[in-house]
């Protein structure tokens, strides 16, 4: 018996939503917005509420990117009927894992805006002595590396070339 197709990408977004909600709800039992725990080298935890978007730009404007979250959501699914309906693409398994990484992703952080009107982000890594990145959480991990390993894969398999249009 043949396993269906979306087997693997529907489970890889059910872990990344399950890990990401339960490390979010453990450092909000753990520690209170602002406190910070280092835990290796520039490596620390420190539990930030992101009321805006990604990197906290727009802070205090949660509604353009839950909508925005919401939309590429609908998207994607609409996006790849219409691709394999009108082209014949099917992603591949790497590039269907990697689809899934950003669906959980969206979906984690989703969940935060919608129930508690903020994203808990809480990974905390120092650059350079006083320079930090910006926190971030294990959605977004996941939508960075799903999309850091997805693009080279498209662009690999033609995805970004325009075709030939009639008449050429």
């Amino acid at each position: 018996m043949r396993r269906s197709r979306a087997a693997i990408p529907a489970a890889i977004i059910v872990a990344v939503i399950l890990v990401d909600q339960l490390s979010k709800a453990w450092v909000r039992a753990a520690l209170d917005v602002g406190e910070s725990v280092r835990v290796l080298g520039p490596l620390s935890l420190t539990r930030v509420e992101n009321t805006g978007s990604v990197f906290g730009i727009g802070q205090g404007h949660i509604l353009i990117p839950t909508a925005v979250s919401i939309v590429v959501l609908v998207l994607i699914p609409i996006a790849l009927r219409h691709l394999r309906l009108r082209y014949g693409y099917i992603p591949s398994r790497i590039e269907a894992a990697c689809i899934a990484l950003i669906a959980g992703g969206a979906i984690g952080n989703l969940i935060d805006r919608v129930v508690l009107s903020c994203v808990t982000d809480f990974i905390d890594v120092e650059l350079l002595p006083g320079v930090h990145w910006p926190f971030f959480n294990f959605a977004d991990s996941c939508i960075v590396v799903g999309t850091i390993v997805l693009l080279p894969i498209l662009f690999k398999r033609g995805t970004f070339v325009a075709a030939d249009g009639p008449g050429d």
